[in-house]
């Protein structure tokens, strides 16, 4: 089976008060679809690991840019995988907190800034992730 591992950062649409439902949809439909993956909130963006078969992933990435509860909906990484990474996960999730992030200030930039510089290393996301969730 090809597998792909797909990374994005966007920003949140609206107050936190959806981010219950947000993550409750990714459940269900990744469940649905064969998806993996985990979502990390915090300071009003979310950066996402997905993976698996590269339709169902690519189809769900663009209900996500379609999401109006998301916006500046960045790609950051895109790549070919042998085997999840996170295999047990249908959809981890994590809402850091300022307070939390202050104890990581090599990270912290990555959620002031417009994404370019995720978009720059794309794998600092992952880091990020993996930190956290």
């Amino acid at each position: 089976m090809h597998l792909i591992q797909l990374v994005y950062a966007s920003r949140l649409v609206g107050d936190e008060s959806v981010l219950h439902s947000i993550h409750s949809h990714a459940v269900r439909n990744n469940t649905a679809h064969v998806i993996t993956g985990k979502l990390l909130y915090c300071s009003g963006r979310f950066l996402q690991v997905l993976e698996g078969e590269p339709a169902q992933v690519h189809r769900t990435f663009e209900h996500i840019k379609a999401d109006p509860r998301h916006s500046d909906v960045t790609l950051l990484m895109e790549q070919a995988i042998s085997e999840r990474a996170y295999a047990h996960w249908n959809m981890g999730f994590r809402h850091v907190q300022e307070q939390e992030l202050e104890q990581y200030p090599a990270y912290k930039a990555y959620f002031k800034d417009d994404f370019s510089a995720l978009q720059i290393q794309p794998l600092i996301a992952l880091e990020i992730i993996n930190t956290f969730v």
